[in-house]
């Protein structure tokens, strides 16, 4: 669905927080995501999404919780309109298009998206508890070919099955270079320490 351009300017300022914020921002409809008969609003970034809450309540447990918590007493459920759309906190957009992908791609069961993008798919569902989507994502993550240390930094990071990385250990035990520095920050101090540990005993 095409739109074009600027919603509405109104302030989204929430308490005396956000009093230092400016008196207001300027709020546009997503122009991909914003879909004709979606029943919940969010709002990340200055962007609002209109989509089917379904797919939220149906896979994740922490929006069962947060969309299905009433209202106070006199006012509309958050994410009923626009302006009282459920934001989304610490959320890029460009993350939330992409995960928002997994139920609306147009070639149904073809998802061909880089590795980039199904790190994005893949941190929202882990934050969200999408759980068939966070196997789903981890499942295409597996066709590429990703550098060892970052592959492992993300892999315990997310919680994903550690029988997966054993190939990103093996290339960093057997290859001629130590850990240098920063990987060694990137990783765990336990998980620097046996990787050094093994590649001693490979010798």
């Amino acid at each position: 669905m095409s739109y074009n351009g600027t919603y509405a300017s109104f302030s989204l300022a929430g308490g005396p927080e956000d009093a230092a914020a400016p008196a207001a921002e300027k709020v546009r409809r997503h122009p991909k995501y914003y879909l004709n008969g979606g029943d919940v609003h969010f709002l990340v970034e200055n962007y609002i999404f209109r989509v089917h809450r379904y797919f939220f309540e149906r896979e994740s447990s922490f929006f069962r919780e947060k969309l299905g918590a009433a209202p106070p007493p006199g006012q509309a459920p958050r994410g009923s309109s626009d302006v009282n759309s459920f934001p989304l906190d610490d959320v890029q957009e460009q993350d939330f298009a992409r995960f928002l992908w997994v139920f609306y791609n147009p070639k149904y069961y073809v998802y061909d998206a880089n590795a980039e993008e199904w790190i994005s798919i893949l941190k929202l569902a882990h934050i969200w508890r999408f759980l068939e989507v966070k196997r789903m994502a981890t499942r295409y993550l597996e066709d590429f070919t990703l550098d060892p240390v970052r592959k492992i930094e993300l892999y315990q990071w997310y919680e994903l099955d550690k029988r997966l990385l054993i190939p990103s250990y093996v290339a960093l035990i057997t290859r001629l270079e130590p850990l240098s520095l920063d990987e060694g920050r990137r990783l765990s101090l336990e998980t620097a320490l046996l990787i050094a540990t093994a590649r001693e005993c490979a010798r």
